[in-house]
């Protein structure tokens, strides 16, 4: 047999072995007296044996040469190399465990082909355990590599499935939509057919690469349509334009009806469809606009620049002109504020003084020489700002609004930097937004933890949200359902375990169960996500998931190691 002949399993370690079955030591130790005389003779004679092994040595016994030597010793097996190779076929075997896990929860439910594919993969993934247990770590590896590529072939075939499926979908709906236009691509537009019926033939007989081909081909085949009737509109679009800046409103409108005629929904043709039809009275407008505009008269061309405008939001020259005529207005109001508020200025009247000041600005905002006398003209007025800033600050504390008081204080240390009163609210303020906000945090993430089923993750959470919480801050109707959701899951569970009394059980989860046998028993598991682990010597593990969640009755649940391994 060639496993026999494996040097690995020919020279085995001189190590203690430690077995799943710990009734094993005591069978041992209760061995048949026979058995013990039988070992002591055979020790006698193996102790003549190295008598006569030693007298050998001392009288005939040449020592081997040093490259002898050096041989044998690297004839041994070096347990370096033995552990390197475990540690590597345990890393590849954890990988593609991974990697099977995921390709299990892949969406395949209907499809024989892709539910034969993994069921083919998991055998092949059970051949790769069986050399693992059997310590034949370099053809495990080889056969865990080749399980790997079978995991990336059938992610890539469960991709490709859900590809075409997508593209499927959605040829259908785009066909729908540009089949008013086919007849400027009819060959594009069949030749798209063609390629989604074949692709949807590959699609129902499990041929998913091909499938996807040919629905990429179709999808293709359509964009070639859409781009034959978008040529189409941007051509009626921009004719269509180039009538509404003449005033033409007929062929305006005529263009953009085509353009509507394909595309029902093109937001721009709608739109300029609307100007289109008050084209020739925009037109007239903006020529009474440059006349008056001319003439010196500007509060007679804006109006005419205004009602263009209002007849036609869309009109770029409606809108320049507004802008340009509203220029000229504004250089003559910034002379009567600027003037005003040197007026004020002059009176002891700040807050005129600043008034004007800002409004000749804000006509003007490039004039730093304003900016300088605002300066100025708050100059005077600054203290008494900073004392209603920090009442209003304290009003706004007084009623838990933590935002408004907080800005207060920003803007108090902004414009003071070295008031200590604004320094110390702005330090208060922002310690309550912190633990406002981590309390909030901490409430959506123990909301999450509660809804991945998590609960005594969820419970710690929860408790630590609510030392967050500030005393005054009532608890929201969605925080006291979450509370009174953990209590519940916070209490232990009775569940029923089931075995043969041979099997040894053990669970993981929240609350850790050590092996144990038994026929039957009831354990008290916290809520949460369990595994129910099943060993027997010579059986095959049974391992499944369990989900506990209080106020949910639990059926007894059998855990039985019944399937002998093959080796």
């Amino acid at each position: 047999m060639a496993d026999l002949q494996d040097p690995s399993r020919q020279t085995p370690k001189k190590h203690k072995v430690i077995h799943w079955n710990p009734e094993e030591d005591d069978l041992n130790a209760n061995a048949n007296p026979g058995v013990k005389a039988y070992l002591g003779g055979a020790v006698a004679m193996l102790l003549v044996l190295v008598i006569g092994l030693v007298s050998y040595f001392l009288f005939f016994y040449t020592p081997p040469s040093a490259t002898a030597t050096a041989e044998d010793e690297s004839a041994q097996v070096d347990p370096r190399r033995v552990f390197e190779s475990i540690s590597r076929a345990q890393g590849v075997k954890d990988a593609v465990d991974r990697k099977l896990d995921a390709a299990s929860q892949m969406p395949i439910t209907g499809n024989e082909v892709l539910r034969q594919k993994l069921i083919n993969i998991q055998k092949a993934k059970y051949d790769a355990d069986d050399l693992m247990q059997d310590s034949r770590f370099p053809k495990a590896i080889a056969q865990y590599n080749a399980v790997d590529a079978l995991i990336e072939e059938f992610t890539t075939e469960v991709e490709n499935k859900q590809k075409a499926r997508g593209l499927y979908d959605d040829f259908l709906v785009r066909s729908s939509e540009l089949e008013i236009g086919k007849h400027l691509n009819q060959e594009s537009f069949e030749a798209a057919f063609g390629a989604a019926s074949e692709g949807k033939n590959f699609l129902d007989a499990g041929s998913f690469s091909p499938a996807l081909q040919r629905m990429e081909e179709a999808a293709q085949s359509l964009d070639q349509v859409e781009n034959a009737i978008q040529d189409y509109i941007r051509g009626n679009a921009a004719q269509g334009n180039r009538f509404i800046a003449q005033g033409k409103s007929p062929e305006a409108v005529e263009a953009f009806t085509k353009v509507l005629e394909l595309d029902p929904a093109n937001e721009e043709a709608l739109k300029q469809l609307q100007r289109a039809r008050v084209a020739d009275k925009v037109f007239a407008a903006l020529q009474a606009a440059k006349q008056n505009e001319g003439e010196g008269e500007f509060e007679t061309a804006l109006g005419y620049f205004k009602q263009a405008a209002s007849i036609d939001s869309g009109s770029a020259k409606a809108q320049s002109g507004v802008a340009r005529v509203n220029r000229k207005i504004e250089e003559r109001d910034f002379t009567i504020a600027y003037s005003a508020a040197q007026v004020a200025i002059a009176e002891s009247k700040y807050e005129d003084a600043i008034r004007n000041y800002q409004a000749a600005l804000a006509i003007f905002p490039e004039r730093t020489d304003i900016e300088s006398a605002i300066s100025r003209a708050r100059a005077e007025k600054r203290q008494n700002d900073i004392v209603t800033r920090i009442t209003q600050a304290y009003d706004f504390e007084r009623v838990f609004d933590w935002e408004s008081a907080r800005n207060l204080y920003q803007e108090l240390v902004n414009m003071e930097p070295e008031l200590q009163e604004a320094k110390d609210g702005l330090l208060r303020t922002g310690r309550m937004i912190r633990s406002i906000l981590r309390y909030e945090t901490l409430l959506e993430v123990a909301k999450t933890e509660a809804q991945r089923t998590e609960f005594q993750l969820a419970i710690r959470t929860f408790d630590e949200a609510m030392r967050s919480k500030p005393e005054y801050l009532p608890l929201t109707e969605d925080g006291e359902r979450l509370r009174k959701f953990l209590q519940l899951q916070s209490q232990p569970v009775r569940v029923t375990l089931v075995s043969d009394g041979s099997t040894w059980v053990s669970v993981q989860g929240p609350s850790m169960r050590k092996p144990e046998k038994f026929d039957s028993t009831v354990v008290s598991l916290l809520p949460g996500k369990y595994f129910i682990i099943g060993r027997k010597k010579g059986y095959q593990d049974v391992r499944f998931g369990l989900q506990i969640r209080a106020g949910m009755t639990q059926e007894p649940i059998t855990v039985s190691a019944n399937i002998k391994n093959d080796y």
